[in-house]
């Protein structure tokens, strides 16, 4: 009977050592999205991490709240544009919803168009662009 009490302890001592290892990214991903997949003495170790790390994760949604059935970024509601906005090269810009399923595709709240989004990297400083490919189909 001590020994499985010792063992027990050192199991959870091992765990606590673990969890503290672990980003405050990861934590927070833990006792949140991927909260399900942990045990409850688990999650509550991380809790207890992040709270003696200060970080405050009281707003996200936590192990006991009901997840969303589904989530289609498709149906979200795009930003509001007037319709002047433009680019800075001059043409309109159309409100759209990024989707990031297999590839990275945009749709297009006007006309549930879709396509895919071409990104481009500078090597030096790592600003992005973004350019929608109208040339390739997107098969649903």
């Amino acid at each position: 009977m001590v020994s499985s009490l010792s063992k027990m302890a050192d199991d959870i001592q091992e765990l606590r050592k673990r969890i503290h290892s672990l980003s405050d990214e990861e934590l927070v991903d833990m006792v949140t999205v991927a909260a399900v997949d942990y045990r409850e003495d688990a999650i509550n170790i991380a809790k207890m991490e992040l709270r003696s790390r200060g970080v405050d994760f009281s707003t996200l949604p936590d192990a006991d709240s009901e997840p969303p059935t589904s989530f289609d970024p498709r149906l979200q509601k795009p930003p509001v544009l007037s319709d002047s906005a433009t680019c800075a090269c001059g043409g309109k810009l159309r409100p759209a919803v990024l989707v990031g399923e297999r590839e990275l595709t945009v749709v297009f709240s006007d006309n549930r168009e879709e396509r895919f989004v071409k990104v481009l990297v500078c090597a030096q400083c790592g600003q992005m662009s973004l350019i929608a490919d109208f040339e390739t189909n997107v098969d649903s």
